[in-house]
Order: structure tokens, then sequence, then C-alpha cells
């Protein structure tokens, strides 16, 4: 009986052999699944990596302090008192005439864009015959320095202007009377000289910018890496000088950078637009604040495994979850290779958009629909594409490392350490959001738009 049982069995295994469609023992023993989708006609292509999404373009203001004292203290330090002096300049038969001039205290203020210096000039001037001077007088002047305070396209400073102009000329009397001489035009000549020797003074004191904007460019084009990982690409485009106005004393220049910041996972080889300094452009109408769109970068990687820890969602349809997901960057979309488990079961593509909202910094998926040629499969097994694809694009979500409280948090704290001795640094942010998400190449970017400005201040 047991001979005969055993062939009986082998018998019947064999049958079933012969009538099976050769798939391995592994899959008869797979676990029983309600909604098996179909197989694909043809494979999907495997996308190639998309090109890049374009990424908004930031204007940072800064505006830059500098008290105008400083200047007038180094002009005081650098200019001496006494302009001119002579004795024994011929007046013919007057005799001759000694004089002396001095000047005053530098004043400065801004004027119609420009810098304006001002000094009093106190003269003393006495015609002498002989041993003894009959007459004397003591003309008055105004010497004014205006230099242009917008900077030519290769960040100099346009020459000084300084004009000399009497408010009191000085008329001497000779010969009993008979004969009036004005000694004004000797003083002029005498003073334009120094009047020269004071505009290049001026034009020294004037900060030759050129090659510490190249510095600063250089440093902005070299990705930065922080301290606990990741790396911040500020990519500069261009920069833009605006106003320049004056209050209480104090010089308001402001100027913007034009930028793509970012803050990646790793850092670049090469600078995204070069370390060459562009020309410096100029804007009359440069506004106090302006926004600034900061781009955080997340693996796309990273959205996959959202997708693969998203429990198994349930409702009128049956329970699934995604087993294992592959993630791929069109056009700023996401493209989502997935292989459904539990209710639902198989491989199915979706395209879907990222977003990046609240104030917690969660992206998610919308617009969720199935890839060209899946929807037919997904009816097949009975159930509705549209919901299953806004199901699928429901799962997901993904927390960036840095919320916009800590931002806000952040950035005065980061501005402060960027000081120095000679210079504060300080942030002011009016306004932060939210500003979108975009997948391109192998990230995920989401973007986070704040309105404000910066301030340099001389210590």
């Amino acid at each position: 009986m047991r001979a005969v049982g055993g062939f009986l069995l082998a018998t019947l295994l064999m049958g079933c052999a012969g009538r099976s469609s050769g798939a391995p023992a592994a899959e008869a023993a797979a676990p029983f699944c309600p909604r098996q989708l179909g197989p694909r006609p043809v494979a999907p292509p495997r996308l190639e990596p998309a090109a890049p999404v374009a990424v908004p373009r930031s204007r940072l203001i800064v505006e830059a302090r500098l008290p105008l004292a400083v200047l007038a203290s180094e002009l005081e330090h650098n200019v001496a008192p006494r302009l001119a002096e002579g004795r024994g300049v011929k007046l013919g038969p007057a005799g001759v005439l000694h004089y002396s001039v001095d000047r005053g205290a530098f004043t400065l203020s801004i004027v119609a864009g420009q810098l304006v210096v001002e000094t009093p000039i106190h003269a003393r001037a006495e015609a002498c015959s002989g041993p003894s001077c009959y007459a004397h007088c003591e003309p008055q002047a105004l010497a004014r320095a205006s230099i242009p305070l917008w900077l030519r396209p290769d960040y100099g400073f346009d020459p000084s202007r300084v004009s000399l102009q009497f408010t009191q000329g000085c008329n001497v009397r000779a010969l009993r009377g008979l004969l009036s001489i004005d000694v004004t035009p000797i003083l002029k000549a005498a003073l334009a000289p120094q009047l020269e020797r004071v505009r290049r003074e001026i034009d020294g004191r004037l900060p030759a910018i050129r090659a510490d904007v190249e510095r600063a460019w250089r440093q902005l084009s070299t990705p930065l890496p922080l301290p606990l990982g990741g790396c911040v690409v500020v990519d500069p485009l261009g920069l833009i000088q605006g106003p320049v106005r004056e209050s209480a004393g104090i010089v308001h220049a402001r100027f913007a950078l034009l930028a793509r910041p970012e803050l990646r996972a790793d850092c670049p080889s090469a600078p995204a637009s070069g370390a060459t300094l562009p020309d410096l452009s100029l804007d009359p109408t440069l506004p106090e604040q302006d926004s600034v769109t900061l781009g955080m970068h997340l693996p796309l990687a990273s959205l996959a495994g959202a997708f693969e820890a998203a429990p198994a969602r349930s409702g009128s349809e049956p329970r699934f979850r995604v087993a294992e997901a592959t993630l791929d960057a069109l056009d700023g979309r996401v493209i989502a290779e997935l292989t459904l488990a539990g209710g639902v079961c198989g491989d199915i593509a979706l395209e879907a958009e990222p977003v990046f909202v609240g104030e917690e910094g969660v992206i998610e998926l919308t617009a969720g629909k199935l890839s060209p040629g899946e929807s037919e499969r997904v009816r097949a097994a009975g159930l509705d594409p549209e919901a299953l694809a806004r199901r699928l694009a429901e799962l997901p979500r993904l927390t960036t490392p840095l919320s916009l409280p800590l931002l806000r948090l952040a950035t005065p704290a980061l501005a402060a350490l960027l000081s120095d001795p000679k210079f504060s640094l300080s942030a002011r942010v009016s306004s932060l959001r939210s500003a979108g998400a975009a997948a391109r190449g192998e990230s995920l970017v989401a973007w986070v738009e704040a309105r404000g400005s910066l301030t340099l201040e001389h210590r």
C-alpha cells in the first residue's frame, strides 16, 4: 500500500508539473493578493537625468553705514591747517605783499549723490613799503571738494572736483590812496597748488574697493562646508549699487547681491558661475528690502525612503503599502517607480509635483497621476486609476532639516558670527515662508523665501 501511495503521489506531482507555467516554487508560495496588477506590455524606459530646473534668482540687499566723522577725522589729521604763506611778493610801486592762508574745520555732507567736503579759508594780507606796513586786509573764502559717490562699472571713484570761492576780497590802497590794488588774484593763485594737494589727499582717502570686492566675490563663489555637515553654495551672479544718502551724519550706501543661494548635502567641486567679478550696475530705485530664495537640497532617495516607510493605506479600496520605490526627476516633477504589496500588488509608475508647505517645512506630493499606459492595467485589476494615483501621492511626507522657526532664529546669529573687529553685520528678516519645491537631478530642492536685508556698520 505504501508503494502504491508513493506511486500515485509521484504521478500527481508530475501531472501538476506538466500543467505549470514554469513559475518558481517560491512564487507559488507567495501570499494571496486580491488585486494583482498585470504585467506591463513593455518595461518603462529609464529616464535620463533631466536638465536643471531654473533656480529662482535672489536679490540680497546690503546697506553699508559709515560715519562721516571718520573721513573728516582723517582729513583733519592729514591736511595741515596752514595752506599757504608768502613774503615779499612784489606789488610794483606799492611795495611788497606778505600773506598767510589757513583753513578751518572740514565739514562733510551728501548732496545729490556726491560727497561734499567744505572748509572755510581765512587769510591775512599786508602791503608793506620798506620796513613799515601801511595796509592790511583779511579776505575770506570757501573751498569745496565734490566726490561722485556713484561708482564706475570697474568699482572705482571718479576724481573729485575742487572749487574756491572768495566771499570777501582784499583791496589795499597805496601811494596815499591814489592806487588801489586787488590782491585777491594773488592769493587765489597761491592757493591753487595747495587746493590741488588737498584734492589728491581727499581722493587718496577714498577706499580702493575693487580689490576687496574681488576677494569677497571669490569667497562667495567658493562652496563653504558647514561644521556639522552640508554645504552653503551662494552662486553669486552680480552686484548692484543703489542710492546713497545721509542721516544724522551717517552715510547709508545701499547695494544688492544677485545670487542663487542653496544648502546642499555635499559641496560641488567647482563654483557654479565662476569667480570672475562682473561689472557693477546701478539702480537708483533699489529698495530697502528684497526677497531672497534659499534652496535646501535633500537626496531624492530620501523621498523614496519616505514612500517605503509610509504605513499601509486603507479606505474604500484595499490596504496596500510601497515595498520598493525608485525615483527620477523630470522637469521639476517626481517620476516614481513603485512596487506595491498588501491588498494591491505589482509595479506602477506615478508622476507627481513636490510641494513645500507649513512652518515645519514638510515636503509632500500633489497633482499625482499615473504614467501613460498604466490606467488600463489598474482598471483591469478592478481599481480606479485616479483614486489610486491620489492615494499613492498622499503616502510620503518628508521633513526638511531646517524649519522656518529655526531659520528665523539662526539668521541673525549667523550674521553676528560673520562680523569682524572693524565692521558689524546684522540681519533683518521681516517675513519668511515656504516657497515651493522641485525635483532636480538626484536632489529634491525645497525653497524658502525670506524678505529682509543686511546692515554693515563701521565699529
